[in-house]
């Protein structure tokens, strides 16, 4: 799992998880960009992967373009979803039912 300098910067992830000109260099078979708009400074980071996943609002961002699969729509919204259809109780889908 990696992330971008912004989400590094404000400590929902270790630095050493960053991806980019300044952080990680990856290579990964699959890379799934959820909120990822591609700007150069994270792509360089990125290497070749074999297959990329692309969910973001904005269907004309640079990560779109790369993917082999792009999804447009929210990424939080996918994943409660998909979470949902998985069976899988998070914290966030518990308050929304019990809440």
């Amino acid at each position: 799992m990696g992330a971008t300098r912004v989400v590094a910067d404000m400590g929902w992830v270790a630095h050493e998880r960053y991806i980019g000109t300044t952080g990680v260099a990856v290579n990964p078979e699959l890379y799934v960009a959820l909120g990822i708009s591609g700007a150069i400074q994270h792509v360089t980071g990125l290497g070749s992967p074999r297959h990329v996943v692309a969910v973001n609002t904005d269907p004309s961002c640079p990560m779109m373009t790369m993917a082999d699969l792009a999804l447009v729509t929210d990424a939080p919204g996918l994943l409660e979803a998909l979470a949902r259809r998985l069976g899988v109780v998070t914290e966030a889908l518990a308050e929304v039912d019990h809440g």
